[in-house]
């Protein structure tokens, strides 16, 4: 999935923490903040990010309502939709604003209520939950820095301390009434600790 997130920037907060959390999810997203530079051609860089999207998300409210700016990316998808028709279009109502008649049709989330989070919005676009998947990735990735990162004579594996995730450790080791050798390691930071053979 590669999202556009269309949005005034009234409603920048909103539009800014959806795009994260699909980004964090693996997917694609085209947000203005991060896609257009300083120097970048505006309009230039809106039709690059509409054109290579296939889900259109509309954030709408009372202020994007008055923007020209949601206005033309509106119609622009809404036109390219009528030849495209796996393009999605996801409106997210955020206040009592009435849709647009040509997007009023298609199916979104009213976020005006308090019922819905963002948190379901993601899940029900993605198609999976937030949180577990979002975990699995990062001890992937965490797994991959450790490998690529720890001497190959470290008994723990640890380069980051699992309770607060400090990488200040004090390392020893001690030889016990039995003449086995322990391998010792302590978080400086908040404490934690672990021995091994």
């Amino acid at each position: 999935m590669k999202a556009f997130i269309s949005h005034n920037k009234a409603d920048k907060f909103t539009a800014r923490t959806l795009a994260t959390m699909l980004t964090e999810q693996g997917e694609g997203v085209w947000f203005d903040e991060w896609d257009i530079k300083p120097g970048d051609s505006l309009t230039g860089g809106i039709e690059e990010g509409l054109n290579g999207a296939d889900v259109f998300v509309l954030i709408w409210s009372e202020h994007a309502h008055k923007s020209n700016w949601v206005g033309m990316e509106l119609r622009a998808t809404v036109r390219r939709r009528v030849d495209d028709q796996s393009l999605r279009i996801i409106p997210l109502i955020m206040d009592g604003t009435p849709l647009p008649t040509l997007v009023a049709d298609f199916r979104g989330f009213d976020l005006s209520g308090g019922e819905m989070e963002l948190d379901d919005v993601v899940n029900e676009m993605t198609g999976h939950p937030r949180d577990v998947e979002l975990a699995k990735r990062l001890q992937a990735r965490l797994q991959e820095i450790t490998a690529a990162n720890i001497h190959p004579y470290d008994p723990f594996g640890i380069i980051i301390c699992p309770s607060c995730g400090s990488d200040d450790f004090k390392r020893g080791s001690h030889v016990d009434g039995r003449d086995k050798q322990w391998y010792l390691i302590k978080c400086n930071e908040c404490g934690w600790d672990d021995a091994t053979q």
